[in-house]
């Protein structure tokens, strides 16, 4: 189990009384950049309900759904495209997902590139250096098994290709030159702005990443973490306070998920 980043402070409220709960979380982001934006979301948690409910990172993607199915935790946070295996192998059923800053349950994944590297289309990516994150990943799969066909480009056509454990390790690769391009989710790049990357392609939207539980999950449990996070809805104005330090993922709020809403990662990813 990767241990919680030490060097976070948060305030002391004694909740030993109550039953820990633990959410798992895949490993797309470090593990003290995952602590530091989801642990304040489920301090939230335990406040707004009779659990209280502790992180458990993953060491990759496939162990968040493991921990998931052996009910080492209660719920997790998956990609969207991770979600739509586990579904296919296990029934593994969403619950909620994230809003973006419009409050709408999309997201997309970016092809970025340094200012002069020369890049202006995917086609240009033959015999270039590509950076991805995870195999496991939407943004891995957007390029590889859905442009690149339609480009007419295959792996071997680069001069290599890299998986890395993170999206930020992407991003840090591109920017210092290593790899020519990467793909990450668009939604970090606003932490960017100032920096010399720039965006040649972006993915459909798809369905936000969502929480999930397993076959045969607490009721309770989660009858208890919707309503807290989707109470955020009807405190338009202490949400913001309320999700400040929280993942820029969450800040928005949630709503309910469906399994038909990752319908068409199934149909362009088989």
């Amino acid at each position: 189990r990767t241990e919680i980043n030490p060097g976070v402070k948060h305030e002391y409220h004694d909740h030993s009384d109550k039953k820990t709960v633990y959410i798992g979380v895949i490993s797309r982001y470090p593990p003290h950049i995952l602590y530091q934006g989801y642990q304040p979301m489920l301090d939230y948690l335990t406040a707004c309900t009779n659990y209280r409910f502790e992180l458990k990172l993953s060491s990759d993607y496939n162990s968040a759904v493991t921990n998931l199915i052996n009910k080492e935790v209660s719920a997790a946070f998956l990609g969207s495209y991770l979600y739509v295996q586990a579904n296919k192998q296990y029934g593994i059923i969403p619950i909620l997902k994230p809003l973006n800053e419009n409050f709408e349950p999309f997201s997309r994944s970016a092809l970025i590139t340094k200012e002069n590297s020369g890049i202006k289309s995917i086609r240009d990516l033959r015999n270039k250096k590509l950076a991805l994150p995870s195999k496991e990943s939407f943004s891995s799969n957007w390029i590889t098994k859905k442009e690149f066909k339609e480009f007419g480009i295959k792996e071997s056509d680069l001069k290599s290709l890299k998986n890395f454990p993170h999206h930020q390790n992407v991003i840090f690769q591109v920017l210092n030159g290593n790899y020519d391009a990467g793909v990450v989710r668009g939604s970090l790049l606003k932490d960017y702005k100032n920096s010399d990357l720039k965006v040649i392609a972006y993915s459909e939207p798809i369905s936000t990443p969502p929480l999930v539980v397993a076959p045969g999950y607490d009721k309770e449990i989660v009858r208890e973490i919707k309503n807290a996070l989707l109470s955020l809805a009807q405190k338009e104005k202490a949400r913001e306070g309320i999700t400040k330090n929280w993942d820029k993922e969450f800040i928005y709020g949630f709503i309910e998920a469906n399994d038909s809403d990752y319908n068409y990662i199934r149909q362009i990813y088989k």
